[in-house]
């Protein structure tokens, strides 16, 4: 496969997908321990992380069939200029009210930004190859969320908190700047409708293999709030320091570069089953960090749940795309899933700072398990099913 010979146009989203992950990705080791320097108590965190999530539910199937009518670029465009100015609110305006903006615009960033850069991949691979473009892709993105991280955690420790913050909005400038040169050829032809999510979501949900991923994607996505906001919690729990946090993040990354060989094994033994093999993987390992007592430990646990990710990834992303092309609505499959993904994101954004202090940051990780063992098993049997020609046929 010579990715970057036979696909000329795919250049462009392989390089801004890994510059964006790491700027964005600077700030995510401190990202919580930021928030409670400004005043936000723990149990809070969660509530306030969970305005991103709800941005991508309400605002990720806008911007997908927007993408589909007025163009890949422009909507990238926007979602640059979006996280943009999340960033700079933490930065000069860090209060409650504020930051409770910049999460928002951040979520509308990361749905308009990486989501629709995928779409773009989708929309120039086939069927028999998807799995092994989608797999270089997500593995060469990671390359971004492997390197901001330990960066942004270094600056943090030498500097101060604010110097990651710092060093991401400089560097989403330049590259917002770099991107106005990469110019969109299709023309513009909104509908009303466009601005309809419960429509554009309605339409994904009407096909029943759909439903069943977008199941299963809520529950997969409840470790996110565990992952983002008390992983770092939890080492400066155990007597380590913000170093740590960015070497923990960097370990997690590295697993997930695994993501290009996994698309191998997709285009080979089917999307389907990896969908089932992956679920039950990453959730056996969240069930170790469960009980994970010491920093190798809870280290070997998230990089096991990590490679069971990235097979879930390649998998879920290549299934749907599939779907997606055979009823002509890729822009809609990704921006919806998005949404429904983020609703088990944002619920359990809202409890888990909660629960952490009722019941300590480990319960979590045994919830988040148990979570997505029990709805795939409810829906397995029709993820393994044969796919059919249509939306019509599917319902």
């Amino acid at each position: 496969m010579h990715f970057f010979d036979s696909r000329k146009e795919l250049r462009v989203p392989m390089i801004v997908n890994p510059v964006f992950n790491l700027l964005t990705n600077l700030m995510l080791p401190v990202l919580a321990i930021y928030f409670q320097s400004v005043g936000i108590e723990e149990q809070w965190l969660g509530v306030i992380f969970s305005f991103l999530p709800l941005s991508l539910i309400l605002f990720s199937p806008v911007v997908g069939i927007i993408s589909d009518h007025v163009g890949r670029k422009r909507v990238i465009y926007a979602g640059a200029v979006a996280e943009t100015l999340s960033v700079a609110i933490y930065i000069w305006l860090p209060t409650i009210p504020m930051i409770i903006l910049a999460r928002i615009l951040s979520g509308i960033g990361w749905a308009a930004f990486s989501y629709i850069l995928l779409a773009k991949v989708e929309d120039k691979v086939k069927d028999g190859e998807r799995g092994s473009y989608m797999g270089l892709f997500l593995a060469v993105s990671y390359i971004g969320l492997l390197i901001g991280p330990i960066v942004g955690a270094y600056f943090a420790d030498k500097y101060s908190l604010r110097m990651p913050f710092i060093l991401a909005f400089f560097g989403l400038i330049f590259m917002i700047i770099w991107l106005v040169l990469w110019k969109s050829h299709h023309k513009p032809a909104l509908k009303k409708r466009d601005f309809n999510p419960l429509a554009t979501i309605g339409m994904f949900m009407s096909v029943r293999k759909l439903r069943a991923i977008a199941y299963l994607g809520m529950s997969m996505h409840m470790r996110l709030p565990v992952f983002k906001i008390f992983i770092p919690l939890l080492v400066l729990e155990l007597g380590y320091g913000v170093k740590e946090v960015g070497i923990v993040f960097f370990l997690v990354n590295v697993a997930h570069l695994i993501q290009m060989p996994a698309g191998k094994v997709v285009d080979k033994k089917g999307s389907a089953l990896i969908i089932i093999i992956s679920v039950l993987g990453a959730s056996a390992a969240y069930m170790i960090a469960g009980f994970a007592f010491s920093l190798y430990a809870l280290i070997f646990a998230l990089v096991l749940e990590a490679v069971a990710e990235s097979f879930w990834n390649v998998s879920a992303v290549t299934y749907m795309a599939e779907i997606g092309e055979r009823n002509k609505f890729e822009g809609v499959v990704v921006g919806s899933y998005s949404s429904l993904a983020k609703v088990g994101h944002f619920a359990f954004s809202l409890v888990s700072g909660f629960i952490a202090v009722a019941f300590g940051i480990r319960s979590l990780f045994l919830i988040c398990a148990v979570a997505s063992l029990v709805v795939c098993a409810v829906q397995a049997r029709t993820i393994l099913e044969k796919p059919v020609a249509n939306v019509a046929q599917s319902r």
